[in-house]
């Protein structure tokens, strides 16, 4: 049983390339930049698993760099991009990765000015 839970595991572990460790932002700075905030109860994992395995298979990601801000969790992605339309793809297919409503903070927003910010889920 331990085994077969070890070849799993491994089986699992190569499907998603791991988040690259944090990393000073790209020369060029953020063509595509998402942030993952908290209001006092860490940020939405589920969401940032999203967007990672979008962004690690994405052709037209060059880099991305990993700014953690706060005690929670917080951090913001930045991305850089092949080219200005990869940048506005990218940004559609992280804004479609967003809930609907969100009880977390979630934002996304171009270097040439395209932003969203998911609606928050008031208590």
């Amino acid at each position: 049983m331990m085994l077969r839970s070890a070849f799993l595991a491994l089986a699992l572990a190569g499907c998603v390339a791991p988040p690259a460790p944090d990393a000073a932002p790209p020369e060029g700075g953020c063509d595509l930049k998402v942030e993952f905030a908290s209001i006092g109860t860490g940020i939405d994992h589920a969401v940032l698993q999203k967007v990672d395995a979008l962004l690690a298979g994405d052709k037209g990601v060059a880099e991305i760099a990993r700014e953690r801000w706060g005690r929670e969790g917080e951090i913001t992605l930045c991305v850089a991009t092949r080219t200005d339309a990869d940048a506005a793809r990218l940004f559609g297919q992280v804004k479609a990765l967003f809930p609907a409503l969100s009880e977390k903070p979630l934002r996304a927003e171009t270097r040439a000015g395209e932003r969203f910010e998911a609606p928050l889920r008031l208590p």
